[in-house]
């Protein structure tokens, strides 16, 4: 998760979760650098990043393929 205050890269796990301080509980992720209350991500945009990597990292594969069938064509 990147920091939308500071721009720090932390992963959420090191994150402070749950300040106490929110009336009804605070679901904010908290920076380990600045303290800046971000937004957890929803499940379905790590689903969505997790599915978009999967396609590009198997996607560069069949580009290089394609690319090395035009170079024995020439």
């Amino acid at each position: 998760m990147i920091c939308g205050f500071c721009g720090q890269e932390f992963d959420e796990n090191q994150a402070k979760r749950g300040c106490g301080g929110c009336p009804g509980g605070c679901r904010n992720v908290h920076c380990p650098r600045c303290n800046y209350k971000n937004p957890v991500e929803p499940a379905f945009i790590g689903k969505l990043k997790t599915m978009l990597k999967r396609k590009t990292t198997s996607g560069s594969g069949a580009a290089e393929k394609s690319e090395d069938k035009k170079s024995k064509v020439s």
